[in-house]
């Protein structure tokens, strides 16, 4: 096992940045500065990885067992921690490669076949969550992703059949069903979070939107249609705030729960003196919207079942923590305390058996992410390993972990920048979750 003794950061320095939120700025210097001085203490420039005893790890050209390529010191990544990259069947597994500046490849590794197969193109992306491709639940090896075509932005399906259909709207997230989809107005986060949002131009979405025409969209994969289920100007009414009139407002970070009935997501505003974030949950169709935290800071969750959300986030009363939230009831429990809080935010989800939590850690002092896998039962806390971060994978370019299951959570898939290049990872876990 690995000792996760680490040169992590300290209570004590976790409140100072606290205190620093309504100075941004301010808490951006100090943060750059502080970072590097305790590398010069902490940092080992050799050390790459470390993995437990009982972990191995591959890329996902060895995965697939194909020889190694021209394309292997291509940067290359899958996206967000709340969708698994496998096909159900774990035939296939989709990856992004960034092929310019501007363009993504997004691409599939065939582990039958040990084949490349190269979807398509796109202009609609970014670093943390990529083009949003995914499988198309219900049915047989689709893929959807977003994409700019005739300066709008859009969502394309493909088949490995050859068949394909294009959707006049991109794509946040799916209904379980397949069916339908939810999304958001990508100029609009660009503009205030560029990390998270798409920098080509487009004329069917605008950063200016009036908020009584922006919000959350449902969108019809098959028609093509859109419905406006919740707009930016009834969240900003919902329970208002002084500082909340005169902001900059977002909406990202949507999800379904397993059953499809209801979803997540955040809104968050930022002022003069800051960002502050809602967690917010609503029923598939926009509709008995119900505020979950209101604290100033959330973060990122993930749907535990159908009344349960796990979400790093705020209270007055225990401050910054793990909280699985029930949804019906607005009540609360800190999970993982005196483990998993002591590292601060990560990016958590439940393996399909729910028995584990895997989450990351964003860099220490010697600049390493720690991946950790949590046991609901025990509370036991076991470290998968860590992997070094290098400066250059900072800010919005940076690369986090973003730690995803495999299908029969056997398998994790992460993103990680230790060899100095960003690339996809395979962590097989199966003697630890057995």
């Amino acid at each position: 096992m690995l000792n996760h003794s680490m040169p992590s950061f300290s209570t004590l320095e976790r409140k100072l940045s606290t205190l620093l939120d309504s100075y941004p700025m301010l808490k951006g210097l100090a943060k750059r500065i502080f970072q590097r001085i305790n590398y010069l203490f902490f940092g080992n420039r050799r050390f790459k990885f470390k993995l437990n005893s009982k972990v191995t790890i591959n890329d996902n050209i060895n995965w697939a067992n194909l020889k190694p390529q021209h394309t292997s010191r291509l940067n290359e990544f899958f996206g967000y921690y709340d969708k698994s990259p496998w096909s159900p069947d774990m035939r296939y597994i989709i990856s992004h490669r960034l092929i310019s500046d501007n363009k993504l490849q997004v691409i599939l590794y065939d582990s039958s076949d040990n084949t490349e197969i190269i979807l398509g193109t796109t202009a609609a992306w970014n670093f943390q969550q990529g083009a949003m491709a995914q499988w198309l639940p219900g049915e047989d090896h689709a893929i959807i992703f977003n994409d700019i075509d005739n300066n709008h932005l859009i969502s394309r399906i493909i088949w490995l059949s050859g068949k394909e259909l294009w959707c006049p709207w991109p794509i946040q997230i799916i209904h379980p069903s397949g069916k339908t989809a939810l999304t958001i107005n990508y100029k609009r986060l660009f503009k205030i979070r560029p990390e998270y949002g798409y920098a080509g131009k487009v004329v069917n979405f605008s950063c200016s939107q009036a908020l009584d025409e922006d919000g959350i969209w449902s969108v019809d994969l098959v028609s093509g249609k859109r419905n406006l289920i919740l707009r930016l100007y009834d969240l900003i009414e919902f329970r208002p705030k002084q500082e909340i009139q005169e902001a900059n407002h977002k909406i990202n970070h949507l999800l379904f729960s397993p059953s499809g009935e209801r979803f997540v997501f955040m809104h968050r505003w930022l002022v003069k003196n800051g960002k502050f974030s809602r967690l917010y949950v609503a029923n598939e169709t926009g509709k008995d919207l119900k505020l979950l935290m209101d604290e100033r800071m959330v973060s990122h969750y993930s749907w535990q079942d159908d009344h349960h959300v796990l979400a790093w986030c705020r209270t007055k009363e225990y401050g910054d923590r793990y909280y699985l939230i029930n949804i019906l009831t607005g009540r609360y429990d800190i999970i993982g305390e005196g483990a998993l809080d002591s590292f601060g935010d990560g990016h958590p989800s439940f393996s399909p058996d729910r028995r584990w939590i895997i989450t990351d850690t964003y860099p220490d002092r010697a600049r390493q992410r720690h991946l950790f896998l949590y046991e609901m039962a025990t509370g036991r806390l076991i470290e998968v390993g860590s992997f070094f971060s290098p400066f250059k994978y900072d800010g919005p370019n940076r690369c986090d972990l973003h730690p995803r299951w495999s299908p029969d959570g056997k398998l994790i898939s992460i993103d990680s920048s230790h060899t100095g290049i960003r690339k996809s990872y395979i962590l097989d876990v199966s003697e630890i979750v057995v």
